[in-house]
């Protein structure tokens, strides 16, 4: 897979979802429906670019924790519909006071790696009926463009992306390059975020203990794949049975998203 051209210079990992064929023969519509990381660093020159995709649609999935400080608003001649849909785990709440103390007080015992897997986990199973809320909302909202972001654009945001893709029949492989693309996109931001949390832990915890942190893996995700379809067989059953989405929705984002 090409790497993404990025046409903003605060965001990292902002990109079409679209643009891939089908296992039956379908293409997922480009322009439709973007991911991102967190927008609310767009400098004056990017909104400009920003304002010119004409999005309709801005889902947040930042806790509120990660929105305090980094808020934002677009002029209502844009006609933008934001929407907050808050995805979370113990450790993507934690303010920078409580990251800071459990760097410094439990630094030998931080396994980055299980807390981040124990996300992945959480996600899928805790967080069901946020996932609902975002698909039905993309489906039901039926307005192009689209946009879902997170902070870093690669987890949540990743995984969502993930899930749509597969329900769309984009070819597995597929939706694995396009998920570990975020490596290569935030790989620059995240060294900056490696020295930070090495200075707040005051170097007490390791470049290898963080990096779990700074990555996607391929593991994170398919782990949580194979237990969607161990408990579920399909994505589309995940959503119906798992998530309570209804069947209606479901055609209606086919339908929205895909060029037939």
């Amino acid at each position: 897979m090409q790497k993404a051209t990025i046409p903003f210079e605060k965001l990292y990992n902002f990109r079409d979802v679209g643009g891939m064929e089908t296992e039956d023969g379908n293409n997922v519509k480009s322009g439709v429906l973007f991911r991102s990381d967190d927008i609310s660093r767009l400098n004056k020159k990017d909104l400009e670019k920003f304002s010119q995709y004409g999005f309709k649609l801005i889902c947040d999935l930042r806790t509120s924790n990660e929105r305090k400080s980094k808020l934002y608003e677009f002029p209502k001649s844009w006609g933008i519909e934001l929407k907050h849909i808050p995805i979370y785990h113990e450790s993507q709440d934690l303010s920078h006071r409580e990251f800071f103390q459990l760097l410094v007080k439990g630094s030998k015992n931080l396994d980055f790696e299980a807390m981040i897997k124990d996300f992945y986990r959480c996600m899928i199973i805790e967080r069901r009926e946020e996932i609902k809320e975002i698909i039905t909302l993309i489906a039901n909202y039926n307005k192009a463009p689209c946009l879902i972001h997170c902070t870093g654009g690669k987890d949540r945001t990743g995984l969502i992306t993930a899930l749509i893709q597969l329900y769309l029949h984009v070819p597995y492989d597929k939706v694995i390059d396009h998920y570990l693309l975020s490596n290569e996109l935030v790989g620059p931001r995240m060294k900056k975020v490696e020295n930070f949390i090495r200075v707040m832990s005051l170097y007490r915890v390791s470049s290898q203990q963080i990096k779990p942190l700074l990555i996607v893996s391929r593991e994170y995700l398919e782990d949580v794949l194979q237990e969607i379809m161990k408990e579920f067989g399909t994505v589309e059953n995940y959503f119906i049975k798992g998530c309570g989405i209804d069947k209606n929705s479901l055609n209606k984002l086919r339908g929205f998203l895909l060029n037939k």
